[in-house]
């Protein structure tokens, strides 16, 4: 009975030190990797969210999967998008996010930060995605600055 409680004593106190440790590792992880802003000149869709024409600023805080990205319009948090995938880039184009508008939308599909060489993806919901397919698209690209490490 007694090796039964000591193995238990022990066996919480190795889980209390584990989290401790993971706890330790997600604060540290939480200073942004890239702060950045961006001027939208028109209404457009990033992930789930519709952002209306008007000043941004982002924050990427890890460009390893999944890349969550906040946004935000002066003081207010508007959204948080991830990414679907990434791919190398080249590094010596401008940053930039890639817009495409059909069917009437305009949807933010590639968020590319030169200093990182890497392109972000985002993807439509599958009905809008059936949708969009079906029209022509056209390709604008927003520049965007970053604030970098």
């Amino acid at each position: 009975m007694k090796a039964n409680r000591t193995s238990g004593v022990v066996r919480n106190l190795v889980l209390a030190l584990a989290g401790a440790f993971i706890f330790a590792g997600i604060a540290s992880a939480q200073a942004p990797a890239y702060k950045g802003q961006f001027t939208l000149p028109f209404d457009a869709k990033w992930g789930l969210a519709t952002l209306p024409a008007g000043d941004y600023t982002f924050t990427l805080d890890s460009s390893a999967l999944p890349a969550m990205i906040k946004i935000e319009q002066g003081t207010r948090n508007v959204a948080l998008v991830m990414a679907q995938n990434t791919e190398t880039s080249d590094a010596s184009k401008a940053s930039e996010l890639v817009v495409t508008r059909s069917g009437g939308y305009a949807r933010i599909r590639v968020l590319h930060l030169a200093e990182l060489g890497t392109d972000f993806a985002y993807g439509a919901p599958k009905a809008e995605s059936r949708e969009m397919a079906s029209a022509p698209e056209l390709i604008q690209r927003v520049p965007i600055t970053l604030n970098g490490k």
